[in-house]
């Protein structure tokens, strides 16, 4: 008898681990194997830093699965094999509001690993000031992955002393520097959009980045290989709440890792007849 029920449980065992989760038969998801891994190559350039657990170079399938188990919504996915982000959205009560937390997986659309995180806080209400949502986020990213990027390394990078530093200029600096990745200086050019774009020191001597109406704060290892920036839009600008606050996470070297790694291949179906 003993025999038996020791079989009938690993029958079921078996059963239940061969239960495919929902996720799995999802037309953006459905041809992404949560089992797959990058190639050994990868395994040296794996990020440092993450965003609720999830890491550049993860698995999207797996950690749409993990992130569903923590409460998370699963956002639409548009056009199947077209999609190239998976969004999950978090509630929690705020005051007399609610925070809403829009966290964004962007991945590869042919390995289906993750190849850039986003999360945006937002409030319900606008009205309400998202501005200590700001200020919390910023001490708990200072806790989590140690200080921003200083104005004395941006000094020291633009062999400057003193007053605010041109982005255009910093980014010229930094494409003397064969160690700085180009990807990384690409999505510095990105951030230049007017030719008033800066660096400025704050009150705790962090370097502040200016382009347009957004304030962004950068963590950055190994020359810019690797960049956490955390944005917020300057209280001057209109609707400042509405725009809430965001961190992104960027690994360039593991981007081309994830490029170069080999579609998954789908098999279709066999038709019975």
């Amino acid at each position: 008898m003993l025999r038996i029920l020791i079989l009938v449980s690993a029958l079921l065992t078996i059963v239940a681990q061969a239960t495919p989760h929902p996720f799995e038969t999802l037309s953006g998801l459905k041809r992404f194997d949560k089992n797959a891994t990058l190639p050994k190559a990868a395994i040296d350039t794996s990020t440092l830093f993450d965003i609720k657990g999830v890491k550049i170079g993860d698995n999207v399938l797996s950690q749409a699965i993990n992130l569903d188990s923590q409460g998370g919504d699963l956002g639409r996915i548009r056009g199947g094999y077209r999609s190239d982000k998976i969004q999950f959205s978090f509630d929690q009560a705020y005051l007399g509001t609610r925070l809403n937390q829009q966290l964004s997986l962007y991945f590869n659309k042919d390995s289906g690993f993750i190849n850039r995180i986003s999360i945006k806080y937002l409030l319900k209400d606008s009205y309400f000031d998202i501005t200590p949502v700001k200020e919390q986020t910023l001490q708990a990213a200072i806790q989590k992955y140690g200080a921003p990027f200083s104005m004395a390394q941006a000094y020291a990078i633009n062999n400057q002393q003193k007053g605010s530093i041109s982005l255009e200029q910093f980014i010229n600096e930094l494409q003397d520097d064969e160690s700085i990745h180009p990807l990384a200086l690409e999505y510095l050019e990105n951030k230049n959009i007017s030719k008033s774009a800066k660096l400025v020191k704050d009150e705790e001597g962090y370097a502040l980045m200016h382009t347009g109406f957004d304030r962004c704060y950068l963590w950055q290892h190994n020359n810019f290989t690797q960049v956490l920036s955390f944005c917020f839009f300057d209280k001057s600008g209109a609707n400042m709440n509405g725009r809430g606050v965001e961190l992104e996470l960027y690994n360039f070297a593991i981007t081309e890792v994830i490029a170069k790694t080999p579609a998954k291949k789908v098999t279709p179906p066999l038709l019975t007849l």
